[in-house]
């Protein structure tokens, strides 16, 4: 027997240590509940996570070999869409079952519109044990909105390390960091706007960190460029989050990786380092930043072995509830809100084009006690999840929910839209004025950019892709199939122009 006691197991006492879970988790069992008798739900997201870097779904790299065997007891769907192109309104339309134009949750830091704020999957669960937690500090504004209907949320600063988690609280998502940014922190250059407190700010996080710098060759995840946080926490904190809980419970687990930066765990660094990979080349988009291909393609290899990283602690989460039991009476949900992008000169998720890479994510759905795998590739978007998970436990379905309760639980009506949308700067009870949304209907996908003036002659841009022909979205389709633009935008337009 091996008595050596590994970094790995230092890492993993420390994080219970520090978040008081000392206690031995295998002694509890999940508790019962005083709200009623249904089977438990647990969504779990994991932020910025695209389908098309996931192995399951016939990626290149095997990003995700944990995954492709647990699935084996899931319902893995292929064609799955964020109706949101980043945290804000993807999460708003996951949480709430309504489209963007909708609850209005548009741009950077928007909050659902007031007649959505008890229109959430909080409430439609009123009689579970409502349990809520997000590394992201957009999807916290939205959480925060649904407080009244959530028994147990959970700060966001809980799972950082350390107590800098101050500015993730406040409203302002713009200045607030800045401000912190310049005053406080030293940039990798070593310029800082104060000599004094971002020396004395690095010198005391050098020995708080030094523990984990071995484990994390790219540096400790983080947000702002502070705020760090390990993966392996959040996880140990569900698992005995998990074993006390009442039941039934609904709980909404919404963890940052393999957000930016991509700092991957050591076993996983470098994994896909000159391994032969190369993605189908692709033109640069109008809309790309000035940035060279070459660090492109190392952004995407970063964040590949990032999701190695997410897999694995998939993994030891799902073999810890199957061991436990708690599968047995739990609905496992993992999903994501939006993709990335890395192509056409483009990283991450804040450009305007709606590529494929960007808009379909994961979506994988565990049965109490399913043994075997079923594939839906029919399409399916992120408003379905609410409805489905209530219908499968036999909740009651809201009318104002958008969804549709998803296969093989249900038959999808025929020729449903698939939308996602971001808008810019748009003002409560105004038009949507700017920003991008794509629609799918068949096999037909147009992405319409509108509003930005500065940027387009004319101020939009009209894309449309034959995805069954032409997968990779290389072949605009909108100055031959007039016909087909006119009819999608005859749909996109009216709700544009909503104001509520």
């Amino acid at each position: 027997m091996d008595d050596s006691f590994t970094r790995r197991d230092f890492l993993k006492l420390a994080g219970l240590l520090s978040l008081n879970l000392a206690a031995p988790q295998f002694l509890f069992r999940p508790g019962k509940s005083e709200h009623g008798t249904g089977a438990n739900v647990l969504i779990v997201v994991f932020d910025a996570f695209s389908a098309l870097h996931v192995s399951l779904y016939g990626y290149g790299r095997q990003t995700m070999p944990n995954l492709a065997r647990i699935a084996e007891k899931g319902t893995v769907y292929h064609n799955h869409y964020a109706n949101g192109p980043f945290t804000t309104p993807g999460t708003a339309s996951l949480l709430t079952g309504t489209l963007p134009w909708t609850h209005r949750a548009l741009d950077h830091g928007d909050e659902v519109a007031d007649h959505m704020v008890e229109k959430s999957i909080f409430h439609a669960f009123n009689e579970y044990h409502c349990m809520a937690y997000s590394h992201n500090t957009l999807a916290n504004t939205l959480l925060k909105q649904f407080l009244p209907a959530i028994n147990d949320y959970t700060p966001q600063g809980r799972l950082f390390l350390g107590n800098d988690a101050v500015l993730h609280d406040l409203k302002d998502h713009d200045i607030a960091p800045l401000a912190w940014t310049q005053a406080i922190k030293q940039e990798e250059d070593g310029i800082s706007y104060s000599l004094f407190m971002s020396r004395l700010y690095a010198f005391l996080n050098k020995d708080r960190f030094s523990a984990y710098e071995a484990d994390f060759p790219r540096g400790l995840p983080n947000i702002y460029q502070d705020s760090y946080y390990i993966l392996e926490h959040g996880i140990d904190w569900l698992q005995n989050l998990l074993t006390t809980a009442p039941q039934p419970f609904m709980g909404y687990f919404h963890y940052l990786p393999p957000h930016f930066p991509y700092k991957t765990r050591a076993e996983f660094y470098d994994q896909f380092y000159k391994d032969g990979f190369e993605p189908p080349e692709k033109p640069i988009h109008i809309f790309a930043p000035k940035r060279s291909e070459g660090r492109i393609e190392e952004y995407r290899r970063w964040y590949d072995e990032y999701i190695l990283y997410v897999d694995a602690e998939f993994a030891r989460l799902y073999r810890y509830m199957e061991q436990n039991g708690i599968l047995e009476n739990t609905w496992l949900v993992l999903t994501s809100d939006h993709g990335e992008m890395f192509e056409r000169g483009i990283t991450g998720h804040q450009a305007p084009p709606m590529f494929q890479p960007l808009v379909r994510i994961p979506l994988v759905i565990f049965a109490p006690g399913q043994e075997s795998r079923v594939d839906i590739f029919e399409k399916t978007n992120a408003i379905d999840v609410l409805p489905t998970l209530l219908h499968n436990t036999g909740q009651a379905i809201p009318n104002w929910a958008e969804g549709d309760i998803l296969p093989p639980y249900a038959s999808l009506p025929a020729d449903r839209p698939i939308v996602t949308l971001r808008g810019r700067g748009i003002e409560t009870g105004q038009p949507i004025h700017k920003g991008s949304v794509m629609q799918i209907r068949d096999t037909y996908k147009i992405s319409y950019i509108f509003g930005f003036e500065s940027d387009l002659e004319g101020g939009e841009l009209i894309e449309l892709y034959n995805l069954e022909d032409d997968p990779e979205e290389l072949d605009n389709l909108a100055s031959t199939r007039p016909d087909i633009v006119t009819d999608m935008l005859a749909e996109i337009k009216p709700q544009l122009a909503r104001t509520s």
